[in-house]
């Protein structure tokens, strides 16, 4: 998989530099378990010293976006189910497609599993139930 528009990342780690790989010139990264970055104090309204730590924090990753034009933002989010239907609502209303690999069902949930935890999936692995 290659030229992503955009990657929402869930995990985060070393996976950060992959979906940079494979994200397209000036496309977007949002992660919700990365690092933040200077960007991110900003938008809360950090104060200076915060904005200093957290620009050090996220020098790598922004880096990383910068190669290509690519735009990286830290996403802090909370179990929260208003927070989640307007995720929902902006999804819909630009009508972002997730990438599946394959859907399971769950009596194939071991070979979902193993799927995963060898890193052999190109897009997101379903069960269904």
């Amino acid at each position: 998989m290659q030229n992503v528009d955009h990657i929402i990342d869930s995990v985060g780690g070393k996976n950060l530099k992959e979906q940079f790989a494979i994200l397209k010139t000036g496309g977007t990264l949002v992660s919700l378990k990365g690092l933040p970055n200077k960007a991110f104090a900003e938008r809360m309204h950090y104060s200076a010293y915060k904005k200093l730590l957290f620009q050090l924090t996220g020098s790598k990753l922004d880096k990383l976006a910068k190669r290509k034009q690519q735009q990286y933002h830290f996403l802090f989010v909370q179990s929260n189910g208003k927070q989640l239907e307007e995720v929902a609502r902006i999804l819909a209303e630009k009508q972002i497609k997730p990438s599946i690999d394959r859907v399971f069902s769950y009596a194939e949930i071991n070979q979902a599993l193993d799927k995963v935890a060898n890193d052999s999936s190109r897009g997101k692995t379903v069960i269904t139930f």
